[in-house]
């Protein structure tokens, strides 16, 4: 499978462009793009809602989600993403994400997120 047509998948290297906004259209929380990326498919229990999203995307394609402040714990699991601040007194925002690459990960890479993962702990994921 060539890399442009690769898909978002269990133990990929995937590279995603976040912004959030009060409305669909609106990216106003976020000051400027996001660019995150992780190891797909490594959580300790299980994928989680955000990764669920990215389910055999590709490279290119966007999406914007709803997500509620009080859930966001939930939403994103074991991805911390410090920059992602959203303002106390928002309920809820939209979160754009466009995948901007997704390639093998190397081993080392997936081992490192592995235990990154498993260290979320106890009120993580909420469990």
């Amino acid at each position: 499978m060539d890399e442009k047509d690769a898909k978002v998948g269990n133990l990929k290297k995937v590279a995603v462009v976040l912004e959030a906004g009060t409305r669909p259209e609106v990216m106003d929380l976020t000051h400027e793009p996001i660019l995150y990326d992780f190891v797909y498919g490594v959580g300790t229990h299980g994928l989680s809602p955000f990764e669920f999203e990215l389910a055999d995307k590709g490279k290119g394609d966007t999406m914007v989600i709803l997500v509620h402040t009080e859930e966001m714990v939930n939403f994103f699991c074991h991805h911390f993403i410090p920059q992602l601040a959203i303002p106390e007194g928002v309920g809820e925002f939209y979160l754009r994400t466009r995948i901007a690459g997704v390639n093998a990960a190397d081993p080392r890479e997936i081992i490192k997120s592995m235990a990154e993962a498993a260290a979320c702990g106890i009120g993580c994921c909420g469990h």
